[in-house]
């Protein structure tokens, strides 16, 4: 699948299997991206570098062999009201901040997924800052790409992770993110109430 993938189009779609089903059946909303590189090792895997670039419906199956191949609709994302989306937006920023705070060794994890916030600018060894690795989060355009990658990061459990995926609408889907942020600070406080 990868070999042919790259030889053409360069896209793939992963999509979180349905949970106690006897065969391998996706779920139909799945993240759609491109392979931006590939590395191949001696024993035959690969490790790639695939960005995100849409959220796709999955229709009917058009090959099960040698993998399976699906037709499918780009989804798009639903706006409501731009004010309420900015108020979730800072929520969401102040969340991170107690995550980050709670858990000093997610920052690692976290810069990884915004590069831009590299250590350089900070002259205080590895790490940036909280304040200022949020700021540079805070910076991004794209609230609908920021939601995406707090949830990659942030977002322990797979079966809260695929329900923010098919959320139409960013309203909705960031207020899953944060009752779902909420839960895992609220977790790592009883577990660690000191």
């Amino acid at each position: 699948m990868l070999h042919r993938s790259l030889q053409s189009h360069r896209l793939m779609a992963i999509s979180m299997r349905k949970p106690q089903t006897a065969r391998e059946v996706p779920h139909k909303t799945a993240g759609l991206g491109m392979i931006r590189a590939a590395v191949k090792h001696a024993d035959g895997s690969s490790h790639i570098i695939l960005q995100g670039m849409s959220r796709i419906r999955l229709n009917k199956a058009t090959a099960y062999k040698p993998f399976r191949i699906h037709d499918f609709d780009l989804l798009e994302t639903k706006r409501r009201s731009e004010k309420r989306i900015l108020s979730l937006k800072q929520k969401l920023v102040d969340l991170i901040s107690m995550h980050l705070e709670q858990d000093k060794g997610m920052l690692q994890k976290f810069q990884s997924c915004f590069p831009e916030c590299g250590a350089e600018s900070s002259g205080a060894g590895d790490h940036l800052p909280v304040e200022e690795a949020l700021l540079k989060m805070i910076q991004l355009q794209e609230i609908e790409h920021l939601a995406d990658l707090v949830s990659c990061t942030f977002i322990s459990k797979p079966q809260a992770r695929q329900l923010i995926l098919e959320e139409a609408d960013l309203e909705s889907r960031l207020t899953h993110l944060i009752a779902f942020l909420m839960g895992e600070i609220f977790c790592r406080k009883r577990k660690d109430p000191s």
